[in-house]
């Protein structure tokens, strides 16, 4: 990857000579362009003009947009055009079910193999993890992707961790779990992104999954891929929380320096 903005205050971004300009106030910043990857903006008022936003696509660059509570809500995905786009598209058209069943299977033992990688930087070695990896299912049909995930976590950020998602019911979750999850969410969404663009670039339809379908996801496609790279937030997540003493008095609460150490 190149390099990760997020703009977190009042701003103008405009275009010059190659460069993004980011005005805040009396302060001026410039970006080279083509050493951008993702612009996050996470500020109601930041004013951006139409030709930016075609230009950062047009050389590849994806925009994430944040809501009130400043988690991500949306992207600007670059249409990059592959030259075999029409071909690739009736390949996944014509995909059957149990070549998809077994891209499933590879996909899930990737991310339980991540997982366990991740527990032996940290000198922990989980033999269930590793049983789990050799007896997933076409179609993952035991949910070896669940079961493992309810060792992982807990293992990486302390007894009693659980996952949830921004939406989800959090009714007695201490606080610093709450704020993992946070840090978590906002993580895979920004990762969701980059592996959106990927997707597009590859020629490939983001709306045709394997395993995840929902009628409302237009990047279902996206969702498969990036499951074994949730390990690269949950270790960057990881490595914030160990450096900090104390994870409620120095980090707190999800702060725009936060979201720059995974961007």
């Amino acid at each position: 990857m190149r390099r990760s903005i997020v703009v977190t205050k009042p701003s103008r971004i405009s275009l010059d000579h190659g460069q993004l300009r980011i005005e805040q106030g009396n302060t001026i910043s410039t970006v080279p362009i083509e050493d951008l990857d993702i612009v996050v903006l996470d500020h109601a008022w930041i004013d951006i003009t139409s030709p930016v936003l075609g230009k950062l696509s047009s050389e590849g660059i994806v925009v994430v947009f944040s809501n009130e509570q400043h988690l991500p809500c949306g992207y600007l995905v670059p249409l990059q055009n592959h030259h075999l786009t029409a071909q690739i598209l009736r390949g996944q058209i014509d995909s059957t079910l149990p070549a998809k069943k077994q891209i499933w299977k590879e996909i899930i033992v990737s991310k339980i193999l991540s997982q366990l990688r991740l527990l032996r930087e940290i000198n922990y070695e989980s033999s269930e993890l590793l049983d789990l990896s050799r007896s997933v299912k076409s179609g993952d049909r035991g949910n070896n992707e669940g079961r493992a995930a309810a060792i992982y976590f807990p293992i990486l950020f302390g007894n009693g961790f659980k996952r949830i998602q921004r939406d989800d019911p959090h009714i007695g979750m201490e606080s610093d779990f709450l704020l993992i999850n946070s840090m978590l969410n906002y993580g895979y969404s920004v990762l969701r992104a980059t592996v959106a663009r990927a997707v597009v670039a590859s020629g490939l339809n983001p709306t045709l999954g394997i395993f995840h379908h929902h009628r409302n996801n237009a990047l279902a496609l996206v969702d498969d891929l990036m499951e074994p790279l949730r390990v690269l937030v949950d270790r960057r997540v990881l490595n914030i929380i160990r450096s900090s003493n104390s994870l409620t008095a120095e980090i707190g609460e999800l702060t725009p320096q936060l979201k720059r150490e995974r961007s």
